[in-house]
């Protein structure tokens, strides 16, 4: 007994100093994931940066003492903090490397998350996929700010730095986190079905809209393909024309943008110039080949087109909001527009800024934002009210009233007869001018045997001069169970017979 005892205790410490290993392990692997997490985009993110300035700094000539501002201001710029070279600040920066850095943030984020895991390891996740690149923020900022001294670069604001840099990050953790726990927290919340399909056809509208503005840039660049080559010639050799190429690659997410803006009929400004969906007005434009896709003078016949497109685009979501119910169908249209207009300001914020003596970039916010929420408000409410008068869905709805107004044998309420479906007339226990309440000061007492009190306070019911609680209920039936017993009911012994009625109730008390 004793020996049995003992391999007992044996066995549960070693399997206590199996769970402590194994918890040790997971502790560990855990760390490791967050270190990977905080310093794996970043190192990846700074190494291609280093081999790129490297490749630009020995093709134009310049030695390699200038790499580590490069790197840093490199780094700044791809989280969207205005640079100021001398005089001049450089507030429109490419969004391209922005977008993939935030994909590759969400990536990473949406591996090391699960539905799973506890709360305070996905605040872990998110904490460390944010704090790895403000330090890499802290470092740029300080090379900088020494580059300075013997270069014409300046120190951007370090509170300006670090909020661009965290909202980047945060953005790129939250994606990858509500990839994971999107369904779970939209269950939690409690969130209704036609807000949820609203969101998904404001995303389907700025998804359009940029899709057509992409078409739109594309088609102007064929045009004006020979504009293009010679702003690419002016690139003085071959490593000037990759120059301009690389850089209008990265600002072809901005072109897009604004695109889209000057499609719902926002004024889009580009240094001098102004372009709208009825034109353009000429002016100093930075010579990137890129702004070739820019219209020159009215836009003519390319109008009625333009407005077909954009027209089409917000009847295809009118069409994707519609329900059987105009209310749900008018909610879904507002929380759609709404939210294709928040999407389409803020990504013109992003693609716009100040561009030193040429002025600022960008589309006028309020003019996109209101004319985006009624593109699609106005074409969808008319899509829904339009659908809504069809003849099929009047007929639709009259049958959903029809089922619930109906019976199973298609008598309504007002049809119904005063006997059921066995023929057996219906007779009311109780007429309702019958009842009367008694106040409170006037009850009779309870007598003696009675086990429960009345409330105080509580009115007495009084039905054809007995109260209801007095009653005692007892139904005969006979062993079909389908037809009522004729024979005459007796009060039992000790109980006052009250009433009875033809489906052999009685009531005593």
């Amino acid at each position: 007994m004793a020996s049995s005892t003992a391999e007992n205790l044996a066995a549960r410490l070693r399997e206590m100093r199996r769970t402590r290993r194994a918890d040790e392990v997971g502790a560990a692997d855990s760390a490791r994931a967050l270190v990977r997490l905080a310093f794996g985009t970043t190192a990846i993110t700074l190494a291609i940066l280093v081999v790129i300035a490297a490749l630009t700094l020995v093709a134009v000539g310049d030695g390699l003492g200038s790499l580590p501002a490069t790197v840093a201001s490199m780094w700044l710029g791809i989280h969207q903090i205005p640079l100021t070279i001398g005089e001049v600040t450089i507030g429109v920066l490419p969004l391209a490397p922005t977008l993939l850095m935030v994909a590759a943030v969400a990536r990473a984020t949406t591996r090391a998350t699960d539905v799973d895991r506890p709360h305070s390891e996905v605040t872990a996740v998110i904490l460390s996929a944010i704090g790895g690149p403000l330090l890499a923020t802290i470092l740029s900022l300080a090379v900088v700010m020494d580059a300075s001294t013997v270069m014409t670069i300046q120190s951007p604001d370090a509170l300006l730095a670090f909020a661009c840099t965290f909202a980047v990050h945060a953005v790129g953790a939250g994606i990858g986190v509500g990839l994971k726990w999107w369904s779970t927290l939209v269950v939690r919340a409690g969130v209704a079905d036609w807000v949820l399909k609203g969101l998904r056809c404001g995303v389907v509208a700025v998804t359009a809209l940029m899709t057509l503005g992409a078409m739109v840039v594309a088609v102007r660049l064929v045009i004006n393909w020979s504009v293009a080559g010679d702003l690419l010639a002016a690139g003085n050799g071959w490593i000037g024309g990759l120059g301009l190429t690389l850089l209008s690659i990265l600002y072809l997410p901005n072109m897009v943008i604004g695109a889209a803006g000057a499609l719902v009929g926002a004024p889009v400004a580009v240094g001098g110039a102004t372009v709208d969906l009825f034109g353009s007005q000429g002016g100093q434009v930075p010579p990137l080949p890129v702004l070739a896709a820019l219209p020159d003078g009215g836009a003519g016949h390319w109008t009625a087109l333009l407005l077909i497109g954009i027209a089409g685009t917000a009847l295809f979501v009118g069409r994707l909001c519609l329900d059987e119910s105009l209310l749900r169908n008018i909610r879904m249209v507002v929380v759609a527009a709404a939210t294709s207009s928040l999407f389409l300001v803020i990504a013109s914020v992003l693609a716009g800024g100040e561009l030193g003596v040429l002025g600022k970039v960008g589309a006028n916010l309020p003019v996109a934002g209101v004319f985006m929420f009624g593109w699609i408000a106005v074409i969808g409410s008319v899509t829904a009210l339009v659908y809504s008068a069809l003849p099929s869905r009047r007929r639709a709805r009259s049958n959903i009233i029809d089922d619930d107004y109906y019976d199973d044998d298609g008598r309504g309420e007002e049809g119904r007869s005063d006997t059921d479906d066995e023929g057996v007339e219906s007779i009311p226990v109780v007429d309702e001018a019958a009842i009367e309440f008694v106040p409170v000061d006037e009850q009779t007492p309870l007598d003696d045997d009675h086990e429960l009190s009345p409330e105080p306070g509580r009115p007495e019911v009084i039905v054809d001069g007995w109260d209801p609680e007095d009653w005692a209920l007892d139904e005969v039936w006979d062993d079909a169970g389908s037809v009522v017993v004729d024979e005459p009911i007796d009060a039992a012994e000790g109980e006052e017979l009250v009433s009875t009625d033809d489906f052999g109730t009685r009531r005593t008390r």
